[in-house]
C-alpha cells in the first residue's frame, strides 16, 4: 500500500506540476468551480488519479491496440504453464530405451522389406503414442514409408476400420462394404510401393465377434508378400493373449511385445526440470516441491500427463494468489509512463505447501465443494463446468466429448459477449478443472474425442454455483443445446 500512496502522490495536483516529457500530455487544467447551487458538491480536479485513469481509455483506435491490460498476466507464470502443457514433446526423458527399440524395429523391417507386428502396452500417460510420434518426425524414418495413424475410439464399428484404412491409402474400392475395402487394401499392399506403417491406437476398441477384424489385420502384417508393419497400442498388457489366443498357436502371427512401465519419481522429476529449464523458468518450483509432486504421482499411477496437469494447476494458483497485486502493478505501469520510478516485483516460488494442497484436492476425498468453487475459481473454468452440467441435466444425449463441450461452451460465451478460447486452450482449461477433481478426462489421440465425466454429484455442483447470477442463467439456458 505504501507503494500505491507513493505513486498516487506523484500525480500532479492543482498545487504541483510534473517535470519531464509528459508535461505537455497531461498538463494541469484550471481548477473547476463548485456548482453555485450545490455547496456540498466537492470540487473535482480533472487531474486527480480517478480522472487520469478514466482519461487513459479515451484514446484513438491505434493507441488502444498498444494499451496494457489492467490485469496483465505475469509472463513468468504464463511461460511455466505453457512449458508444462501435456502436448507432444520434442524429447522423451526416461524413454531412451523404448525410443531406441521402437526405431530399431521399424528401420530393421524397412531395410529388410519384410512385414512385422509390434504390440505396445502400458498404462495411460506413459509415453506410448508420444514416443512413436517423435520417431515418425525423423526424416530418416518418415521418408522411407507411408504411415497411417488411426485412433480406434473414433471408429463407429470395428469393421469400419477397413474403410478408414482404404481411405488413408487413397485406394478405390471394388463394390461397397467391408469385403470390398479389404480386397482393395490387399491389392494395394501386394503391388510395388513404399512400405506401409499402420498404427492402431487403442486397438482394443476393434474387438468384435470371433475377433475377425483383428485376426485379419494381424494376418496381413505376417504375410511376407505384403509390405506392412503393424503397431498396435493399448493399455492392456495381456490383450493379445486374452482376446487373440490363435496368435500364440501360429508363430508367424505372434507379435513382438513392448511394454511402457509407469514413470518413476526420478523420471518425472527429470521431465519437469527439463521443461521448466528449456522455458527459462526452472526457479519457479522449489526442488522439494517438484520431488513431492513427482513422488505422489509416481506412487499412484506414474502418469506424467497427470503430473504436468497438476504442475500447471499449482502455477495457476500461485499466479492467482498474486492477483491482488495486479492493481498496484497497473498503477506502477501508469507511473512509469508518467516518469515515476517503478518497483520491480519478485517472482513467487512454488513451495511444498502449495503442491501438497493441490495433491490433496486431486487425490483426497475430504474436499468441500463450496470451498473449491468460489471467487478464486476462474470465470472461464466456471463456464466450462456449467456447460458440462447443462449437457448432463438438459440434453438428450449425455455422452460428452471435448469437442461437444467446446461447442456448447462457445454458444454460452457468445450469447453473453464473453471471450471464447480456442480448442487448444479449451483442452488446457479442462485439464486444470480435472486437477480440482471435478471431472475426469479419458484422453484420446484426437483431443476433440476426449471423453469427459463429472466426478462430483450434479446437484451439489449446481448448488455451489447457482448463487452466482451468471451461472444460474447458464444452467437454465436450454437454447445453447440446440437439437442436442
Amino acid at each position: 500500500m505504501k507503494q500505491v500512496f507513493r505513486v498516487l502522490s506523484s500525480f500532479h495536483t492543482p498545487s504541483k506540476r510534473r517535470s519531464g516529457h509528459a508535461k505537455d500530455d497531461l498538463a494541469t487544467p484550471p481548477k473547476q468551480r463548485k456548482a453555485a447551487n450545490d455547496e456540498n458538491t466537492p470540487a473535482v480536479s480533472p487531474s486527480t488519479p480517478v480522472v487520469l485513469l478514466e482519461r487513459l481509455s479515451l484514446v484513438g483506435s491505434e493507441e488502444k491496440k498498444s494499451q496494457r491490460k489492467l490485469f496483465a498476466e505475469n509472463g513468468v507464470y504464463q511461460s511455466a504453464r505453457k512449458a508444462l502443457h501435456s502436448t507432444y514433446p520434442t524429447s522423451m526423458p526416461g524413454r531412451e530405451k523404448e525410443l531406441h527399440d521402437l526405431k530399431d524395429f521399424i528401420l530393421r523391417h524397412l531395410h529388410d522389406g519384410s512385414s512385422a507386428t509390434l504390440y505396445v502396452s502400458g498404462p495411460p500417460g506413459t509415453g506410448k503414442t508420444a514416443s512413436l510420434n517423435l520417431i515418425l518426425q525423423e526424416e530418416t524414418v518418415s521418408s522411407e514409408l507411408k504411415d497411417i495413424y488411426i485412433n480406434c475410439t473414433s471408429i463407429k464399428s470395428s469393421s469400419s476400420v477397413f474403410s478408414k484404412i482404404s481411405k488413408e491409402l487413397g485406394v478405390k474400392t471394388n463394390g461397397k462394404g467391408e469385403k470390398g475395402c479389404m480386397n482393395a487394401i490387399e491389392t494395394y499392399l501386394k503391388v510395388n510401393h513404399k512400405p506401409v506403417l499402420l498404427v492402431l491406437d487403442e486397438i482394443d476398441q476393434l474387438e468384435s465377434k470371433n475377433q475377425s477384424v483383428l485376426y485379419t489385420i494381424f494376418e496381413w502384417s505376417s504375410n511376407p508378400n505384403l509390405k506392412l508393419i503393424l503397431i498396435g497400442i493399448s493399455n492392456a498388457l495381456d490383450l493379445t493373449d486374452r482376446i487373440l489366443p490363435r496368435l500364440q498357436a501360429r508363430c508367424e502371427l505372434k507379435p513382438k511385445l513392448m511394454h511402457f512401465a509407469p514413470y518413476t519419481k526420478q523420471q518425472i522429476v527429470e521431465i519437469f526440470t527439463n521443461r521448466l529449464k528449456s522455458a527459462g523458468v526452472l526457479d519457479i518450483f522449489s526442488p522439494v516441491a517438484i520431488q513431492m509432486l513427482a513422488g505422489k504421482v509416481a506412487a499412484v499411477s506414474g502418469d506424467v500427463r497427470r503430473a504436468l496437469d497438476i504442475g500447471r494447476r499449482v502455477v495457476e494458483l500461485v499466479d492467482r494468489k498474486k492477483s491482488g497485486e495486479n492493481m498496484l502493478k497497473s498503477i506502477e505501469n501508469l507511473a512509469e509512463e508518467l516518469g515515476v520510478a517503478k518497483t520491480v516485483q519478485k517472482m513467487e516460488t512454488v513451495d511444498l505447501k502449495q503442491v501438497i494442497n493441490v495433491l490433496n484436492n486431486v487425490y483426497g476425498t475430504s474436499q468441500h465443494l463450496s470451498d473449491d468453487i468460489d471467487d478464486s475459481f476462474p470465470l472461464q473454468q466456471k463456464i466450462v463446468v456449467c456447460s458440462l452440467l447443462l449437457i448432463l441435466k438438459k440434453a438428450k444425449n449425455k455422452d460428452v466429448t471435448i469437442g461437444r463441450l467446446h461447442d456448447i461452451y462457445r454458444k454460452v460465451c457468445l450469447k453473453r459477449n464473453i471471450q471464447v478460447v480456442d480448442q487448444g486452450e479449451f483442452v488446457s482449461l479442462c485439464s486444470l478443472i480435472e486437477t480440482r477433481g471435478i471431472m475426469k478426462i479419458i484422453k484420446k489421440k484426437d483431443p476433440r474425442l476426449n471423453k469427459i465425466s463429472l466426478m462430483w454429484d450434479e446437484e451439489e455442483v449446481a448448488e455451489a454455483l447457482k448463487d452466482k447470477q451468471l451461472m444460474s442463467m447458464i444452467l437454465q439456458d436450454d437454447e445453447c443445446l440446440g437439437k442436442l
